[in-house]
């Protein structure tokens, strides 16, 4: 069919594609924008003005067509992927077309009786209703001006026993100068990014409602702690932010929502480069499913792809973001799974504008890394997922066991466990005396298996190079025991990588 079926049942398209002169506030626009902008666009929420009532949108109506016609407006990123979204709020080509129609023809009102009816939004402040649990975190003050500001404060929970969360909203006290908060549960002074991550807020994020039957456990005994971003507005303040949990029904879910962070830390960004390029990857340990993507970098963010390689060869665009906007930090959540069968790596490629051509670049004169601040750096490319086999994934010692097997019954006689403190679950480490070898780390908060390059024996000791991924490359050296078949070894790298491990053949 060569119509959209948006305008077509609608009756404003003409055979050659043109909106017809017959729209109107009432009738056409003001259910595109009930839809897609009120949300937002409303008393009380962070958009810079209100698009209620036709009174309201009619002022501004040109910077209104400006914004769709360059499809700034709703904000939504994402030019190519796999499935559907449940969050899209993009507009479609029929919707833009009927408003710039709108807007071209003098923006007229239209019969009253075409008006439908207002959006409802819950009373109170919170999106989702009333929450079943409210952490309020510790005052901070911001001050008028200055760098901006960073710190973690703890909120108590200390359920007395381990609950499912099923969403998660973030109350900012005052969203002109938060910019970004992430949520953690810790046990005791445990902080453990990825393993404990809860949920976050940031400038077009919506609350958290995590896909029916899943979830994420808060364990018992544990607390949060939100990982605050806050820049300065021009006027002191003190910022409150609360964080609203949402309970499963009788605390059961089918599958444990995982958060995954695929980043890249080793980089630095030339000054005044006006595409440089950074990678990241992590390979499914076991079969799952993905869920959402949210792609994150800074200022200097042009466009972000994740690539699906599969175990038999095929490789798959799962999404690609242009265009990024380092006001929207987008959670894109797809309606159906994307099967992830066990040894699919995920590859995320991201450019950043290092250039003076950039309007937002903070300073195209500086070399810039990975970092906290917002004029530097980050890349990183989250992915929510589940496993397909039980209700949450393997533990890190089940994977260890597992690879371990598979490597002892490969190379009998040249697989050592390695341990930091104690024997129990090892990390398994092949070390042949010609060749390439293999070693079990945990990586980004990942089991992962990694090759072992370049090793060099002479006499017992050694000396090789593991690629830690985005991590850098890094050394692995060390002394064979030929007497008793014992290991002393030292992995070092960059960010201060230095871990001492003692082996044992096994």
């Amino acid at each position: 069919m060569w119509f959209r079926r948006g305008l077509w049942a609608a009756g404003v398209l003409t055979a050659c594609g043109a909106v017809s002169a017959e729209v109107t506030y009432t009738k056409d626009v003001a259910p595109i924008i009930n839809a897609n902008c009120v949300q937002c666009h409303r008393p009380g929420q962070m958009a810079p003005m209100s698009l209620t009532s036709y009174d309201e949108v009619r002022p501004w109506a040109k910077k209104v067509r400006e914004m769709v016609s360059e499809k700034k407006m709703p904000p939504w990123h994402a030019v190519q992927h796999v499935g559907t979204f449940v969050n899209d709020r993009s507009l479609t080509d029929d919707e833009i077309a009927t408003v710039i129609s709108w807007i071209d023809q003098g923006a007229p009102r239209g019969k009253p009786r075409d008006m439908p009816a207002a959006p409802e939004y819950p009373d109170g402040e919170w999106t989702l209703g009333e929450p079943d649990m409210v952490i309020t975190l510790a005052p901070k003050e911001i001050p008028a001006d200055g760098p901006d500001v960073f710190d973690r404060i703890p909120g108590k929970a200390a359920l007395p026993e381990d609950r499912w969360i099923s969403a998660v909203e973030i109350l900012p006290g005052d969203k002109r100068v938060v910019h970004h908060v992430i949520v953690y549960q810790i046990h005791g002074f445990d902080f453990d990014p990825q393993g404990g991550w809860m949920g976050a807020w940031a400038a077009g994020t919506d609350p958290m409602v995590f896909p029916e039957g899943t979830g994420r456990m808060l364990g018992k005994g544990a607390n949060l702690i939100g990982d605050m971003h806050w820049h300065p507005c021009g006027e002191a303040v003190t910022d409150q932010t609360r964080i609203g949990l949402h309970f499963a029904k009788d605390n059961k879910v089918e599958k444990e929502l995982v958060n995954l962070w695929i980043a890249a830390y080793d980089f630095l960004i030339p000054a005044g480069h006006p595409n440089y390029q950074v990678r990241s990857q992590f390979t499914f340990p076991q079969d799952a499913f993905v869920l959402g993507f949210a792609p994150h970098m800074h200022f200097r963010g042009k466009d972000f792809t994740y690539t699906a390689h599969y175990p038999d060869g095929r490789s798959e665009q799962l999404l690609r973001v242009e265009n990024y906007d380092f006001n929207w930090q987008t959670n894109y959540v797809l309606d159906e799974g994307v099967p992830m069968p066990k040894g699919t790596t995920i590859e995320c490629v991201a450019h950043f504008d290092n250039s003076a051509d950039n309007p937002v670049n903070p300073d195209p004169t500086r070399d810039v890394p990975f970092a906290n601040e917002s004029y530097d750096e980050m890349m990183i490319g989250f992915v929510d997922y589940v496993v397909a086999d039980g209700v949450r994934p393997k533990s890190a010692d089940e994977l260890r066991a597992e690879y371990r097997e598979t490597m002892l019954a490969a190379h009998p006689g040249e697989v050592w466990g390695l341990y930091t403190k104690d024997k129990v679950n090892p990390a398994p480490f092949y070390l042949p005396r010609q060749g390439d070898g293999k070693i079990v780390l945990r990586v980004n908060g990942s089991i992962t298996e990694l090759g072992v390059y370049d090793i060099v024996w002479n006499g017992n000791d050694f000396t090789s190079r593991v690629p830690l991924g985005e991590i850098g490359d890094c050394t692995l050296n060390g002394t064979l025991d030929p007497a008793t078949g014992d290991l002393n070894a030292t992995l070092a790298g960059p960010h201060d990588i230095n871990v001492a491990f003692k082996g044992y053949r096994l």
